[in-house]
């Protein structure tokens, strides 16, 4: 019997015994690191909770104490000094005295009522300062380390997966070398080749989970942005984005903060670097509706419709229930010139917001505000497109410039003033009858006029006097129109918008009591408080008849 054979076969074994035994240590190590990334997963899902616990205390018990000091110590203090204001409007010195008493009582109840929130120059507190110095900074700190701290968890979650797949395959290498040391033919080299390929995959695959970076966000790019969010929710929005660069420097790939510093700069009209900083928050991670949507509006205002349109569809896709964001691409449309196709996108903003009041209506409840809000300010976007058209811009007017304004533009302001029409009358209709508005003979009603009462020494009254542009002080107006085809007890509908958008506490909702046609008046009035008046502005009136849009007039409030 020859050695030679027997010689290679003790090599062989010897050599599988090796990798077997390297084989085993490479597992040995790789469930180390299971077990290390499965601890660190644990701790830090166990601290994402407690922030998450921490953070909804903070805004509950925030919520809890401001509410006490806004609904119940401000209100009471605000009623008592009306109470005095009236006091002394009628000579009542005695009762004004009695309710200073009591409402400086009251003062020192909150410190709402108290510096460096109270405001004595106009007898009203800095509501926002207050609650982001409450509870508001530190919930949104709590709430952006918890979430750090979750996908810290995701991260090591993964990790640790990753280690058990590799210890699976470990086994299966182990196996093939075992099976190796059975074969004596050329077949066992080809095992083994396989288990080692095997082993060599799995240490490349540990070295590129050793060296792929985990989230990492430092509390001090914490810290500032919260701030930063705290000042941004007071209105203050260059210190905030000082706060948002001082976040952006300790993590440059902050998506929350690019997000909020390109919302800062578009509160403060910086369309472009608003744009660039959503765009920006989306190449780091943070691809969601909210930051699409933001995106496609500012594209818009900065003339950019091609990149708007695109933005939007990405929006649209990721939730096509989004009635903003589709006005938003039919407004787009029309500033581009393309009336067509910003009619047949209307045409499915209006087709969803039917569907979501039925599917509402069906389930026993009511629609959420925000879609009032948006069927509103689809409106008011047109008639701010209109504004800059011709030129006659207000303070609040959110549009392109005007030098990219396409298309006809007898075409685009017949468009939008239709658009505008339907885009009220669907509003009506689905708040008060739950249904696009119906197709009846329509009612129609000459231009309003707006005037005052002109009274004689004795209270009686004399005569009505127009007055379309209206001294501050007033607490009434009169609207005189002429009218035909008011069905008799039809739906009778005012609304009344300030700046722009409607001011719920001024509906008027009723059922029309006069003739058919004829002459009527109709106060809008504060007239039943002698401290109330019309704020100053810009005030649009209008009248629906059974959610027809049937006339719309304005009058203004000059500046005290």
């Amino acid at each position: 019997m020859s050695t030679k054979p027997l010689s290679r076969e003790i090599r062989f074994e010897k050599l599988v015994s090796v990798l077997i035994a390297l084989t085993t240590i490479f597992a040995a190590t790789a469930a180390l690191l299971e077990r290390v990334a499965s601890n660190e997963a644990e701790k830090a899902n166990r601290l994402a909770e407690e922030l998450s616990i921490s953070a909804t205390t903070e805004r509950v018990s925030g919520n809890v104490i401001f509410s006490y000091d806004w609904q119940g110590a401000f209100q009471t203090w605000r009623e008592l000094d009306l109470l005095i204001t009236n006091a002394e409007t009628f000579g009542d010195t005695a009762a004004a005295e009695r309710y200073r008493a009591l409402r400086d009582r009251v003062t020192g109840l909150s410190p709402l009522l108290q510096s460096p929130y109270f405001d004595n120059s106009v007898n009203f507190p800095d509501d926002t300062r207050y609650e982001a110095d409450l509870y508001y900074v530190e919930a949104i700190r709590l709430t952006e380390q918890f979430k750090y701290q979750a996908a810290l968890g995701n991260s090591w979650e993964e990790t640790a997966s990753q280690f058990v797949l590799q210890l699976t395959f470990y086994a299966v290498a182990l196996s093939l070398f075992g099976l190796s040391t059975t074969i004596h033919t050329f077949i066992r080299w080809l095992f083994v080749g396989l288990a080692s390929l095997i082993v060599l995959f799995n240490i490349a695959w540990s070295a590129v989970l050793f060296f792929v970076p985990f989230p990492e966000l430092p509390p001090a790019a914490i810290t500032a942005y919260s701030q930063g969010v705290g000042l941004a929710y007071q209105g203050r929005y260059h210190e905030a984005i000082e706060l948002y660069n001082r976040a952006l420097s300790a993590q440059p790939a902050y998506a929350e903060a690019l997000d909020e510093r390109g919302s800062a700069y578009f509160a403060i009209g910086n369309y472009a670097h608003a744009a660039a900083d959503y765009e920006a928050a989306l190449a780091a991670g943070k691809y969601d509706t909210h930051v699409l949507w933001n995106l496609g509006w500012t594209y818009y205002l900065l003339g950019r419709y091609d990149d708007a349109i695109r933005i939007n569809q990405q929006a649209l896709a990721l939730d096509p229930t989004l009635i903003g964001v589709r006005s938003n691409q039919a407004i787009a449309l029309l500033a581009q010139g393309r009336t067509t196709n910003a009619i047949a996108e209307y045409d499915l903003a209006l087709a969803e917001a039917v569907r979501q009041v039925a599917e509402a209506r069906a389930r026993g409840e009511e629609p959420p505000a925000s879609l009032w809000y948006y069927l509103d300010a689809a409106a008011v976007d047109l008639y701010s497109l209109l504004d800059e058209l011709h030129g006659t811009q207000k303070y609040w007017t959110q549009a392109p410039p005007a030098n990219t304004i396409g298309g006809d533009p007898g075409q685009l302001e017949s468009t939008a003033l239709g658009q505008i029409k339907r885009l009220k009358e669907y509003t009506v209709s689905l708040e008060f009858n739950g249904a696009a508005p119906a197709d009846t003979r329509n009612p129609t009603a000459g231009a309003f006029s707006f005037v005052q009462e002109i009274l004689d020494a004795n209270g009686n009254f004399v005569e009505y006097q127009e007055s379309t542009v209206n001294a501050y002080g007033i607490n009434q107006i009169g609207i005189l129109f002429d009218y035909t085809g008011f069905p008799v007890g039809a739906q009778e509908v005012w609304k009344v918008y300030t700046n722009g958008y409607e001011d719920p506490a001024l509906r008027v909702v009723g059922n029309w009591a006069l003739e058919e046609s004829g002459s009527g008046i109709k106060f809008i009035t504060y007239a039943f408080s002698s401290v109330f008046v019309f704020a100053s502005g810009e005030y649009t009136v209008d009248l629906y008849i059974d959610s027809h849009l049937v006339q719309s007039g304005t009058f203004y409030v000059e500046y005290p």
